[in-house]
């Protein structure tokens, strides 16, 4: 019985492994993306 709950949980495992990474990246770019914006509008208001 543990076997088969191994052979299921296994690839589930590496699907949510994948699936965290690709959340945590989208999550960076994300931020990097927001952390520009706000320097660029810092940059655009101080030579205003």
């Amino acid at each position: 019985m543990k076997s088969v709950f191994e052979a299921i949980l296994s690839p589930m495992q590496r699907r949510f492994a994948a699936l965290g990474l690709l959340g945590a990246l989208a999550v960076t770019v994300t931020w990097w993306f927001i952390i520009a914006r706000g320097v660029w509008l810092a940059v655009e208001w101080a030579s205003a």
